[in-house]
């Protein structure tokens, strides 16, 4: 019976302790319900070391919940699978998603040093890739675009070069206007450089062609140099009565023949051999003596000496001069026997001192082609003219002095004569028609240049020419080529340099590159116009590869709702690509929602929205990347969630693209034109398991449609 009682007793205790059991465990559960309610700022990261944002989410069939990611940050998609929200690297490698909560790969963007490619698989899925920029191409980063090459001419050090200023000219070249030169003769560069110039040979030394990429090219004389024999970098002057006349690895020069001399170190030839210079006389090939008396020498060359004539002296022998000749200024002998003096004749001139013992003279020719004032102003000379001085020999008008003789001044120059100046240049830009001109007022602009604005001629840019001024109407303009062609370079001179096609156009017949095409011109007639990538377009006349679009663009949230959803369209795809692919397909397709379900697996449901086709309300227009350009549609209702500020005072649908341009944070410009004009700027919104992208098509650019 004791054993019974004591059973019992037991039993009653170990009811109580199972009792207190629950209540501690039902306290417990309670507790950590209230701690959950109680936490404020969630450890995303105890989800996914990747997660930006997290929040609580009861688990089905049960009392509790548990921490669910809801946003990666920059670099990372939120991958749907489930229940399950973690996130996973979105873009392959050399891209990278530029801002939190990507959703899919068309939000990865280019690394600096990396460009963008697509590729559409054989399941319609379209897949980007990043490629290394190769030597010679460069990207800055942050961009849908390929590598950019860098100018003519020039290259990079490495791959992966992540600006235009890694484009550097390669040895033996130098960096001009942005692309790369040869260096020319007597100069070199010896590695990757942006310099203005190459490196100078030393003085005297020149290289054999251009191009040179070593010091050691810089080899050859100059003419009237050598090289020195005990240091090849030392080019030295030939010394007097020697000369070098050419470019050549030469030790030593040559020495004059017969005797003749040079006046000067550095002679370039066996011409500038003369005969002795003042003073000496060459009268044969191998005897060079003083000039006797009587006579003179006033220059270097190969003439004897010019005798003064009859009876005429000089102070001494080797006189250098016609000066030490003496006589009765401005006169000169007319006959030897008797000797008989008179003033010179036309185009003469006389000696301007009195000799000492004998008024003897002897008229002095003036140079070729100059005269004197009587002849220039077909008169007789008066009893009182004399003509005492080389000074009075003049040019006739439309000739000029040179350091050496006169000349008939050539072509972009003038003299109005009787005077002994030198031709007056032509302004810059400026020419004239034929040489021998007399007045500026001859001066017409020249080809290949045009009159500006500011009455300064200015060169005629790529893509025009001119034929220049003529005397009746020296003004010239630049006239463009037929519309498609270019030239390849400024300060062209006919049509016939209107030979390659301009930028935008392509084809045997240089005609407007088609949407989805592009050109950057200078490209022989023939050529196409380059394709953009697959599932890229561009507008008509794109001139470059960064005016290439993707097709569709993902908003920078989730979706852009509407003013009027139901204005969206369902369609039969399950799947975010095909529902894509299904906008892409109608021309008419504004933008598709994809609303994934909540069982996931990547099915849900598709909408479209389509553009209105007769009078629309409202014009919309998506923005592409910064604000580059606009992919516009007509429809009767609002896009997106206006922003907080929005302008005022817009007059017109560019003021209104402009604002949304301007503003970082609009996504989407709506010109209502109907009753009072209106411009508001829109975005997109979070909308946790749907995708909402923009269609673009190349005839709804905003650049095609306003062009």
């Amino acid at each position: 019976m004791a054993r019974k009682l004591l059973a019992a007793a037991a039993l009653v205790l170990l009811c109580a302790a199972s009792a207190q059991a629950a209540r501690w465990s039902l306290e417990t559960d309670e507790q950590g319900r209230q701690l959950l309610q109680a936490a404020k700022s969630p450890n995303c990261t105890r989800i996914d070391a990747h997660c930006s944002q997290c929040r609580n989410q009861r688990i089905p069939g049960t009392r509790r919940s548990e921490l669910v990611c809801s946003s990666c940050e920059s670099g990372y998609r939120l991958r749907r699978d489930g229940v399950s929200k973690t996130c996973e690297d979105g873009c392959p490698d050399g891209l990278a998603t530029t801002f939190a909560g990507a959703k899919s790969q068309a939000q990865c963007f280019t690394k600096a040093g990396y460009g963008r490619t697509s590729s559409k698989g054989s399941d319609g899925k379209v897949s980007l890739a990043g490629v290394l920029c190769d030597v010679a191409t460069y990207n800055v980063g942050s961009n849908t675009a390929g590598c950019q090459k860098c100018g003519a001419g020039l290259t990079t050090a490495t791959n992966g070069s992540t600006s235009a200023s890694a484009c550097l000219a390669p040895a033996g070249s130098y960096l001009d206007k942005g692309i790369g030169k040869l260096c020319q003769k007597g100069t070199y560069s010896t590695d990757l450089n942006a310099n203005a110039n190459c490196v100078p040979c030393p003085d005297g030394i020149t290289t054999a062609a251009e191009g040179s990429t070593t010091a050691a090219a810089c080899s050859l004389a100059l003419k009237g140099y050598y090289i020195d024999s005990a240091n090849s970098t030392n080019a030295i002057k030939c010394p007097l009565d020697t000369y070098q006349d050419q470019e050549a690895n030469v030790t030593s020069c040559t020495a004059c023949p017969n005797g003749w001399k040079t006046k000067e170190t550095g002679a370039t030839g066996v011409a500038v051999c003369l005969g002795g210079g003042p003073k000496l006389d060459q009268r044969g090939a191998t005897n060079i003596t003083a000039c006797a008396a009587g006579s003179y020498k006033a220059d270097w060359n190969r003439n004897p000496c010019v005798a003064c004539g009859t009876g005429l002296i000089t102070k001494e022998a080797g006189s250098v001069s016609k000066d030490a000749c003496l006589v009765p200024a401005g006169y000169g002998l007319t006959s030897l026997s008797p000797m008989v003096a008179a003033p010179c004749e036309k185009n003469t001139y006389g000696d301007s001192h009195l000799a000492r013992r004998h008024r003897l003279a002897r008229c002095t020719a003036c140079p070729a082609d100059m005269f004197t004032m009587d002849t220039l102003e077909t008169r007789t000379r008066n009893s009182s003219e004399y003509y005492t001085a080389e000074s009075a020999c003049l040019v006739k008008p439309g000739w000029g002095t040179t350091s050496t003789t006169p000349q008939e001044c050539p072509v972009g120059t003038f003299n109005e004569g009787k005077n002994r100046s030198p031709c007056h240049h032509c302004g810059t830009g400026w020419t004239t028609v034929a040489a021998g001109k007399t007045a500026e007022s001859q001066c017409v602009v020249q080809a290949g240049w045009k009159l500006a604005a500011d009455n300064i001629p200015a060169p005629c840019d790529k893509g025009s020419y001119s034929t220049g001024g003529t005397e009746v109407a020296p003004n010239a303009t630049c006239t463009p080529c037929a519309t498609g062609y270019s030239t390849q370079e400024d300060e062209s001179v006919s049509n016939d340099e209107c030979a390659v096609c301009a930028p935008g156009y392509g084809g045997a017949l240089c005609a407007q590159c088609d949407y989805g095409t592009f050109a950057s011109g200078g490209a022989k007639v023939g050529d196409a116009c380059a394709a953009c990538a697959s599932g890229s377009t561009s507008r008509k006349g794109a001139t470059q590869s960064q005016q290439c679009y993707s097709t569709l663009i993902d908003a920078r949230n989730d979706v852009f709702n509407l003013a009027d959803e139901g204005a969206w369209a369902d369609n039969a795809a399950t799947t975010g690509i095909a529902c894509g692919a299904a906008c892409d397909a109608l021309d008419t397709c504004v933008m598709y929602k994809f609303v994934v379900n909540e069982a996931g697996q990547g099915t849900g449901k598709c909408s479209l929205l389509s553009e209105v086709s007769s009078n629309p309300s409202h014009t919309v227009g998506f923005k592409i990347g910064n604000g580059d350009d606009f992919s516009v549609w007509g429809l009767d209702q609002s896009v997106g969630a206006a922003l907080a500020s929005q302008p005022s005072s817009v007059a017109d649908e560019a003021a209104c693209k402009d604002a949304c341009t301007a503003a970082s944070e609009c996504e989407v410009y709506v010109w209502n034109a109907s009753g009072t004009p209106k411009c508001t700027l829109t975005k997109s919104e979070l909308e946790e398991a749907s995708i909402s992208m923009f269609q673009v098509v190349g005839a709804k650019l905003y650049s095609d449609l306003h062009p």
